[in-house]
């Protein structure tokens, strides 16, 4: 028995009997709760929902390898003991396994009495692991999130929990090659989190960026693997791909979502084999690579409708990191502001002093559908246009002014009726449309919520959209 095994035992083999056999010794040798999966999605998703204390992996899955399974395991806990089982027996493996500190590796067909050892094995180490002292730590002693943030993160501006949550796991994934998945909307700082990704990292070699939707179709194969020369009409000379220039580093797939499945396919190879052959070659080429992909469309929906393959979804998706919207974290749009000021003076050689609180308050009230990329835009923007002294709500467009609080002149529930009189159908209709714009900027022009925070039917508020010409922002 183990009782200070504070986490269960997780299987992963594709051969249902294999998980059996080990789930039937173990019962009899341990209470300890034994898990078992049979791809590398179910292992991963198990891994999010369970402490695991042991993990006993097969090195080939139906959906990627063993190794993806380990790396989001060391991701989640350095303690986890590791036991490999594998029919293969290729030198390559039990130096991939050293590198990732796994303890042992059985070769199938495997004995009663070998999986007991290993067993017996993994049981000791979680022992001393349990009674091993853990040393207090100050808070003065603990490493400074301002400091790591600083050295990997240094144009990542924000306070918010969701950000110290992204850091955290970037920290914690930083020595392990396991891919990473970044989601989000447009103009959340998905490049930024991956060049940190990569910073954090061991990695020596280069931070290489390929974003795909902006490769046509007939050159995204060369753009990945290379070619040679006379590989196809245009190729006067050979060209080393995305892969072969990232070798030692990391790989950032941007919109991944975009890639079309034939290149899909050659992808996913790509990263089982760690092998890739440039268009027109006839060898291949070993490449050590980390593979960072980020996408701001929802590829679980596009793999149901076969427009993404679903093995390479979860190849990617080991470890998922999600960013928030702008409109999610408002509080870091005052310390954003601030910053964007102070670049664009720079950079644009400007004097702006700042930006008064009323104009802050609109700002911190829009819905920002670009997030922070549309922010900085227009920080730009307007420090090249004022040049100098504060930036206050006349600066602002128009539709940032209409969502402020101040769009109708102090508190709209209470507004100020001028000396000289108004136009009250033009008044209230100002007023509607800024409430309702102000609705659907905060939920990102979903009409649901929208219409929920309104307390109108969705009709209604679609039928008021088409008779306003109400339409959203662009990006910028």
């Amino acid at each position: 028995m183990m009782e200070e095994m504070v986490g269960s035992v997780l299987v992963v083999d594709d051969e249902a009997d294999i998980r059996n056999v080990v789930r039937r010794v173990l019962a009899k040798v341990s209470d300890v709760p034994v898990l078992d999966a049979g791809t590398v999605a179910e292992a991963v998703s198990l891994l999010g929902a369970h402490p695991i204390s042991v993990l006993f992996v097969d090195l080939g899955l139906p959906d990627g390898q063993g190794f993806d399974v380990i790396d989001a395991a060391l991701a989640r806990s350095k303690d986890v003991s590791i036991v490999v089982m594998t029919g293969e027996s290729s030198v390559d493996h039990p130096i991939s396994a050293l590198r990732r500190s796994v303890a042992d590796f059985l070769l199938k067909p495997f004995s009663r009495a070998a999986l007991l050892d290993a067993w017996e094995r993994a049981a000791q180490r979680q022992r001393e692991n349990a009674s091993r002292p853990r040393p207090s730590v100050r808070a003065k002693e603990r490493p400074s999130t301002d400091v790591w943030r600083e050295v990997h993160a240094p144009e990542i501006v924000g306070e918010h929990p969701s950000l110290h949550d992204v850091f955290a796991t970037i920290e914690r994934i930083a020595d392990t090659d396991a891919t990473v998945l970044i989601t989000g909307e447009s103009g959340t700082g998905k490049e930024l989190v991956a060049a940190a990704v990569h910073s954090a990292s061991k990695r020596t070699g280069a931070f290489v960026t390929l974003n795909c939707a902006a490769i046509p179709e007939n050159l995204m194969e060369s753009e990945l693997f290379g070619h040679v020369r006379g590989a196809f009409t245009g190729a006067s000379g050979a060209r080393n791909g995305c892969f072969v220039e990232a070798h030692g580093g990391t790989l950032f797939l941007d919109e991944i979502g975009e890639m079309p499945l034939a290149l899909q396919a050659k992808l996913l190879r790509a990263l089982q084999e760690k092998r890739v052959r440039a268009v027109g070659e006839d060898r291949e080429r070993t490449v050590d690579v980390r593979i960072v992909a980020a996408t701001n469309r929802d590829l679980e929906e596009h793999a149901e409708a076969g427009l993404f393959r679903e093995d390479l979804l979860y190849r990617l998706s080991v470890i998922p990191i999600e960013l928030p919207t702008l409109r999610d974290r408002r509080s870091d749009i005052p310390l954003l502001v601030r910053h964007f000021i102070a670049l664009s003076n720079q950079a644009r050689g400007r004097n702006v002093d700042g930006i008064t609180s009323e104009a802050l308050d609109m700002l911190s009230a829009y819905g920002w559908p670009g997030n922070v990329r549309q922010l900085r835009n227009l920080i730009e923007r307007i420090v090249i246009l004022k040049a100098e002294g504060w930036i206050g709500p006349n600066d602002l467009p128009a539709r940032v002014r209409a969502t402020g609080p101040t769009a109708l002149g102090g508190d709209p529930l209470e507004p100020q009726l001028p000396a000289g009189g108004i136009d009250l159908r033009d008044a209230v209709e100002r007023f509607e449309n800024a409430l309702i714009l102000q609705a659907l900027e905060r939920t990102g022009w979903n009409k649901n919520q929208a219409a929920s925070m309104l307390q109108i039917n969705r009709t209604t508020l679609v039928e008021k959209l088409k008779k306003k010409d109400l339409k959203p922002a662009s990006g910028g």
